[in-house]
């Protein structure tokens, strides 16, 4: 991945490349994080049936994370904010740790219930830290790709981690070799593991300002600064830091209807595609008659298209906005039309009875899901100004709020025996994440707004 502005920089010499190495990083909490987030979907009827819990009840254990994960949001934003990432995210990290290898330790459901809590409150500060830090270490027509990636990262742990824990589970034959599968307690303590080393990797090697690396040489930082830094890499140094205990102004926040549009299309965005990490296996199980192990191989393909749609979503917008200059065709027009193709594509996935086209379209549907992702990311980055880690951590608030009440939702009609009707509520969430991205304005920050519309 090269950037075209590099050649015009002779005077400064070549670009060093420390600002990849913080994206591979902070791709690579995504993957490891998503794959313990989500560690116990594929065996979620082993646990159900060791603890002698009801589907009602996993419904409540899967989205009990999301319930203080979101409410964690704006919490962990402000730690980014005061903290800065280096430290506020090596934190978060060795505690989702520790909460993942305490999942193997659990006895009954309630203390299920308190540790997937915890491990929501330690989860919460990747992406405001996450989003923080592209900001200050990606150039303005980098974000999206950069935001492209991190999504696709999220799905590529989720996918890895659906297909190597139904393997695990249901064992490996290898050249005639049998390897007995592994106990779903087993699977905590594995993967409680990457994250973990990568805190200590990450702690040892980043910092919060690229001014501040000793990788960072004037070319990348005058590339990160888009043109704007004229100061030397050494020289900088020694101007002060920013203060990271900056008063956030909530009530501008709080007022802006473009705010409350972001985290509109966030709620039904994060609602539709939690299904897919969470109740999608046993929806297989049920409503399609597929096997336990078969169902962890299934579902990685739904999440394996939506990394790649992640992926091109982020190509996608930052090629749009330097075609077309406008952030409304590559933020809003993109993420309209993946909404709408997302949830056409699951609603025809609803009539069809024969299983391959079915995950066809499911999995077409994800793509589309996954191409709208890049803009929700690039858009919040955009309007956040100086202040993203808090206003993103509002936005992903609201995200899992969605993500907190679509698992209960499920499980109550799971419960009820209405195993195929969940794709047409799939549909419908889609359809209104399209509609919160018609009216929302992607133009500006929503500071400046509030002030354009105080002066007129």
């Amino acid at each position: 991945m090269t950037d075209q502005d590099e050649p015009k920089l002779t005077s400064y010499g070549t670009p060093t490349r420390a600002r990849f190495m913080v994206l591979t990083l902070l791709c690579l909490v995504a993957a490891v994080a998503y794959i313990s987030r989500n560690a116990i979907s594929v065996p979620a009827k082993l646990i159900q049936e060791e603890l002698d819990i009801t589907q009602t009840q996993m419904g409540w254990v899967m989205s009990a994370f999301f319930w203080s994960y979101a409410l964690s949001q704006i919490p962990s934003g402000w730690v980014a904010h005061v903290w800065g990432t280096r430290r506020s995210l090596t934190a978060f990290a060795v505690l989702w740790s520790i909460a993942t290898a305490l999942t193997g330790m659990v006895t009954g459901f309630w203390m299920l219930i308190g540790v997937r809590l915890i491990f929501g409150i330690s989860q919460a500060g990747i992406f405001p830290c996450c989003a923080s830090t592209i900001s200050k270490w990606l150039p303005h027509a980098r974000r999206g790709l950069a935001s492209g990636l991190l999504g696709s990262f999220m799905s590529i742990g989720s996918a890895f981690g659906a297909f190597s824990i139904g393997l695990l589970l249901a064992g490996i034959h290898i050249g005639g070799i049998d390897i007995p599968g592994v106990s779903w307690r087993t699977i905590m303590y594995l993967c409680a593991v990457p994250s973990f080393m990568w805190a200590v990797v990450f702690y040892y090697w980043f910092r919060d300002r690229p001014e501040d690396h000793p990788a960072v040489n004037p070319a990348e930082l005058h590339l990160i600064r888009g043109g704007e830094s004229e100061t030397p890499v050494e020289e900088s140094k020694d101007v002060p830091k920013e203060t990271h205990a900056e008063p956030t102004p909530w009530g501008q926040i709080l007022t802006s209807f473009s705010m409350w549009m972001i985290c509109g299309q966030q709620f039904f965005r994060a609602a539709g595609n939690i299904f897919y990490m969470t109740w999608f296996p046993v929806y297989l199980q049920k409503a399609r008659d597929i096997s336990l192990a078969s169902s962890g191989i299934l579902t990685s393909l739904p999440l394996l298209t939506f990394v790649v749609g992640n992926f091109l979503g982020g190509i996608v917008v930052d090629l749009v906005l330097q075609r077309t200059g406008s952030r409304r065709w590559s933020r809003q027009g993109v993420a309209i039309v993946a909404m709408l193709g997302c949830g056409l594509c699951t609603l025809c996935a609803y009539f069809v009875k024969e299983m391959n086209l079915a995950m066809t379209l499911i999995s077409i549907s994800m793509f589309f899901a996954g191409l709208g992702g890049a803009c929700g990311y690039t858009v919040t980055i955009d309007k956040g100004g100086q202040h993203v880690a808090p206003i993103f951590g509002m936005m992903n608030m609201m995200g899992n709020l969605g993500a907190a009440l679509l698992p209960v939702v499920v499980g109550s009609m799971f419960d009820a025996g209405r195993y195929e009707s969940v794709l047409i509520l799939m549909a419908g969430i889609y359809v209104s994440a399209a509609l919160c991205w018609m009216l929302l304005n992607p133009n500006g920050t929503v500071f400046k707004e509030k002030r354009e519309a105080a002066q007129t």
